[in-house]
């Protein structure tokens, strides 16, 4: 590949990347408009939550365990700590802290914008019995599909960004592709979401992601790395004597 066209690829990625942005910032805002307004996306869920009854795999001691525990890849407390003990790893064989750091952002950037909806449309979930909004609920948007885009988006930025063992990268970037969708398939099935609370949960999961790294791409995105990569830099290669201009030899 030529020096053009390799300097072509990235440009093309973030196009794309863009694209998926866009696309999830219109998505969240019609599905939230369509809760208020109870259109054809209320009407699904209804549709869904229905059939989900119906099948009651909540009702059943092992699918419900089954379930419970796929949900749990999109599960705040679960998901947390393998991104704590993944942080903690890179951190170590980098000897860098900004991995700490997007950690903490990305954790209060995502507390912050998922209950201020929760808290500001307070839509009851379908075990409630019907969707009611401005009440005691917290269903919508879905926080283990947010969680489960977010967070596993950000593990694949970090191993990516220090360069680890390509079997990490790939392991990462399978669990980004596969805990959203196992996530919101259990959440479904289990009735304890709407629809289009995981639909939203999974359109801000993508925004919130992107507005992340852009964060980390002004000069935030250098707190931790300089002092760290010195260190590792002193510490890591030979030392060598070298005879000052003028010093006797």
């Amino acid at each position: 590949m030529s020096a053009e066209a390799t300097a072509r690829v990235p440009g093309a990625r973030s196009d794309r990347s863009w694209l998926l942005v866009l696309g999830s910032v219109l998505l969240l805002g019609w599905v939230t408009l369509d809760v208020v307004l109870t259109g054809p996306w209320y009407r699904a869920d209804i549709a869904i939550a229905d059939w989900v009854d119906t099948v009651d795999l909540r009702g059943k001691t092992v699918p419900n365990a089954i379930l419970w525990l796929l949900a749990q890849t999109g599960g705040r407390g679960a998901v947390l700590v393998v991104i704590g003990l993944l942080t903690l790893y890179v951190m170590r064989e980098r000897r860098v802290w900004q991995p700490m750091l997007r950690v903490a952002v990305a954790l209060a950037l995502l507390t912050v914008v998922v209950y201020a909806l929760k808290l500001g449309l307070g839509r009851t979930a379908p075990g409630f019995g019907s969707s009611i909004l401005y009440a005691d609920g917290l269903s919508y948007p879905s926080g283990h599909s947010a969680n489960a885009v977010l967070w596993w988006g950000v593990a694949v930025w970090l191993v990516r960004s220090y360069a680890m063992q390509p079997w990490l990268i790939t392991s990462c970037t399978v669990l980004a592709v596969a805990a959203p969708v196992v996530t919101t398939v259990s959440m479904l099935l289990l009735n304890y979401h709407w629809l289009t609370d995981v639909v939203a949960g999974l359109a801000l999961g993508v925004v919130l992601l992107r507005v992340l790294q852009l964060l980390f791409s002004t000069r935030l995105g250098e707190w931790g790395n300089a002092a760290g990569q010195a260190r590792a830099g002193g510490r890591g290669r030979p030392r060598e004597l070298v005879a000052r201009p003028g010093a006797p030899g």
